[in-house]
This record gives structure tokens, C-alpha cells and sequence, in this order.
């Protein structure tokens, strides 16, 4: 179970991980329906799970990432990474767990993150980057008001195929929360 929010939602709670939390979010990223959309080849085992745990929490460079929380349950996890300083910038990545799809909690996390980059760590920019096939996602991204930058034609290899990869992003400015 996901402690205490650090974001909290309509529905959706942004709570940092915990190491109870790495289970689900091992069992979450093998799943067969998700790997596929965030880019796994590998499966990832219970001590590459703790070692990226231990790593992100002493993590110093401004990633965050947090388990999504709904009535206290785990159902996804959405991260602030790739903080630039200098410019301004920073990228969301988030996934779900399957039984959690077309509910809008990836919408409503993707809204609270974007607005705590902006109002927390003073972006400027905030990116999002979706594969080819991940409909459901960029809907999510066009639905926040971020725009579509552009395409990187067959950039990723992931089970089996080249997929392009789509950057989307909204200016603080833009932003309406």
C-alpha cells in the first residue's frame, strides 16, 4: 500500500515510492500489456527493482517519481525526469497497470505532475515522449494541452519491431492545469 500523498487529486494520489511498493511495480512493468508500451526487453527482477529503488532515493538531480494511488491502492507510477536546470525543461513518463486502463487515471496524473513541475521545480517545459501503437497515451498528453513536437521515425526497438517515438510538450505559459 502507497504511504502518504505528497500530490493528492479528484481520485488519483501521487505518493512516494516506497519499498512496499516495489512488488507492484515489478509485477506491473513485466506485465506482457504494459512492457511493451515503455520500452522493456528484459524482464526486471526483484534486486534490479531494489537497486533502482535505492538509486532513485538517493537521487540527488531533481527526478522524482512517485506510485500513483487510488483509494490507497498502487495503479500506476508517473516520474518527473531528465531535469534541466539550465533550460528549464523536464520529462514525464508513466505507466499503469493494465485492470487501471481507460479509468482517466493517466490523465489526471499526467495533470498533476505537469503542475507540479511547473509549480515546484520552476519548469519552463515539460515533455512527454509516447511509442508509436500507445494511442491511449497520447491521447492523454493531447487532452492536457500538450502539443505534438514532432516524430523520431523507427527510433525504438521494442518486441520485435521498430516504433517511432512521439514528443509532445506544453510551455508553462500554455499550461492551465
Amino acid at each position: 500500500m502507497p504511504g502518504r500523498p505528497f500530490v493528492s487529486g479528484d481520485t488519483v494520489d501521487l505518493c512516494p515510492v516506497e519499498e512496499d511498493d516495489l512488488d507492484f511495480l515489478r509485477d506491473t512493468v513485466n506485465d506482457p500489456a504494459v512492457w511493451p508500451t515503455i520500452g522493456g526487453r528484459t524482464p526486471t527482477t526483484a534486486r534490479q527493482e531494489r537497486e533502482w529503488y535505492e538509486e532513485q532515493a538517493s537521487d540527488d538531480d531533481g527526478n522524482v517519481n512517485f506510485v500513483l494511488a487510488v483509494d490507497g491502492d498502487p495503479v500506476g507510477t508517473i516520474g518527473v525526469h531528465g531535469v534541466d536546470d539550465v533550460n528549464g525543461s523536464a520529462e514525464l513518463g508513466i505507466f499503469l497497470a493494465e485492470a487501471y486502463w481507460g479509468e482517466g487515471y493517466g490523465t489526471e496524473a499526467g495533470r498533476l505532475a505537469t503542475t507540479y513541475a511547473f509549480d515546484q521545480h520552476r519548469r519552463h517545459r515539460v515533455v512527454a515522449c509516447v511509442f508509436e501503437g500507445n494511442e491511449a497515451s497520447m491521447r492523454v498528453w493531447e487532452k492536457l494541452g500538450f502539443d505534438l513536437d514532432g516524430t523520431h521515425r523507427d527510433a525504438v526497438y521494442v518486441d520485435g519491431s521498430y516504433r517511432d517515438l512521439h514528443y509532445y510538450s506544453v510551455l508553462e505559459s500554455e499550461w492551465d492545469g
